[in-house]
């Protein structure tokens, strides 16, 4: 007997499904609900309305004096309001340490700082608990570490938030409606639980990988069995284009109009674990982020200007390096503008040829071939639930990955790189897994519209093979 005759793969895709099929069909379901309600994340949006307005005037330490104190220059350094008084963030040895900026004293978060943060963020709403928690179900992401532990207040209405322990900042939100669709969703789907996640990062990504692998076999047998039982022209008994009846039939029929979308969903679940590090997405390395910033070896950071010369709400204020030279970033609600970081004026934003020749140096022995200027992003720098992308600078380098930089014009910060490898993930996950591919990238509700309908086909063809399954069971 063949290993795979017709028989064989009968029986394989039909074990298959009996020990995968509830899994299946809940990655069908759980794919919807991630349509309409992501993973508990502090946006952006939520975040800056939030914060009060920078006071440079009440501020009366310097960067320098900050470093002094943490026994060298911080890796990033941030200057917020806290209850009316200035406070700097520093980031240090992988966590955060924060010193008023008035008076230089570290701060000490206790639970009232902790319950007058929440209270702001949140204001009318009574708090039910407060607790101290290394981690949760929602708290898990390693953006995170560096504010751990973690305070997590309750409130009356349902709503979490997650205090950093380090700067009394709010740093997770979550609702319980929130909460509650996400064991429908991103938690099944994802198969994030935990102490799985947390703590055995690499079993989990093991787990979900060989799932993902033999599902995806199974949906290939399934596809090339039901095109074998298909018949257009010498049909079966009653012009019937397919011998099965009941639930064998919906199985048969919803598999082949939705199988091959099926199969391109459980493909590139099992690509999006990096396996045998065929394909991923491209980082920055540490000696390309060194040279971006050119940041100098000696000297502190510059003083914080005495008045910042914004036409806008500055909440916050960042000191950054470009080409050796610093900068200050201020987050406004819509948008991050850029200042001269010793006079406090409004910067314009940077050349393509100044930003051209920052980026010749980034790869050894490579150079820059075009810098093109991106007002909508483009098929490797995108929004997503369409939100707007910022405007960038496209710097294509000439090594042999084909290397491009995707540079915010605003921040002059890389907010990504792409190289053949990560071009190829591109289009074997975001394209297969979210549809994201012409026309329905940019169009929301089309592609919720398509995504939708082949989900409810994967439900039925699930369902009605777990059925069978069931009834082959019963019979053993």
């Amino acid at each position: 007997m063949k290993l795979f005759s017709m028989r064989n793969l009968h029986l394989w895709h039909r074990w298959l499904g009996i020990a995968l099929g509830v899994l299946v069909l809940l990655w069908f379901i759980s794919g919807v609900v991630m349509l309409f309600v992501a993973y508990p994340k502090l946006t952006q949006e939520e975040r800056i309305p939030r914060l009060e307005t920078v006071a440079p005037e009440q501020v009366n330490i310097t960067p320098h004096q900050v470093a002094m104190m943490l026994g060298r220059e911080p890796d990033k350094l941030r200057l917020t309001m806290h209850q009316g008084r200035p406070i700097y963030h520093a980031l240090y040895e992988d966590h955060w340490q924060s010193i008023w900026a008035d008076h230089g004293e570290s701060l000490h978060v206790t639970p009232d700082t902790i319950r007058a943060s929440a209270q702001t963020f949140l204001p009318g709403l009574s708090i039910n608990n407060i607790e101290l928690i290394e981690r949760d179900q929602w708290s898990i992401s390693s953006s995170l570490h560096p504010h751990r532990p973690l305070h997590r207040v309750s409130f009356s209405n349902g709503d979490v938030l997650y205090l950093s322990s380090r700067t009394a900042e709010v740093v997770l939100d979550t609702s319980r409606s929130e909460r509650a669709w996400n064991w429908l969703g991103s938690i099944i789907h994802w198969i994030y639980f935990t102490p799985l996640r947390f703590d055995h990062h690499e079993a989990w990504r093991q787990i979900v990988m060989w799932l993902s692998f033999p599902a995806t076999a199974m949906s290939l047998m399934g596809i090339w069995l039901g095109i074998d039982r298909l018949r257009l022209r010498r049909r079966y008994k009653g012009g019937r284009m397919t011998p099965y009846r009941g639930w064998a039939k919906w199985h048969h029929v919803s598999g082949l109009l939705a199988g091959v979308l099926c199969l391109t969903w459980l493909f590139s679940g099992w690509l999006s674990m990096k396996p045998f590090d065929m394909f991923s997405g491209r980082k920055l390395s540490t000696e390309e982020s060194q040279h971006w910033a050119g940041k100098p070896g000696y000297g502190p950071l510059p003083t914080l200007p005495a008045q910042i010369d914004s036409p806008e709400k500055i909440g916050e204020i960042e000191w950054i390096y470009f080409a050796g030279k610093p900068l200050l970033l201020g987050l406004a609600q819509h948008r991050t503008l850029m200042f001269n970081a010793h006079t406090g004026t409004r910067l314009a934003p940077l050349t393509t040829t100044a930003l051209a020749t920052q980026a010749a140096g980034l790869l050894p022995e490579a150079q820059v071939k075009t810098a093109t200027l991106l007002t909508h992003g483009d098929r490797y720098y995108y929004g997503k639930r369409l939100e707007a992308v910022s405007l960038v600078i496209r710097i294509d380098l000439d090594d042999a990955s084909a290397t491009s930089y995707y540079v915010d014009l605003a921040t002059t910060r890389i907010v990504a790189s792409q190289d053949n490898s990560s071009r190829t993930y591109r289009w074997l996950f975001a394209a297969l897994h979210r549809l994201d591919f012409a026309p329905l990238d940019n169009a929301e509700i089309p592609r919720w519209i398509v995504v939708i309908l082949f989900s409810i086909g994967g439900v039925i063809l699930t369902a009605a093979g777990m059925v069978m399954g069931w009834r082959r069971l019963t019979r053993v």
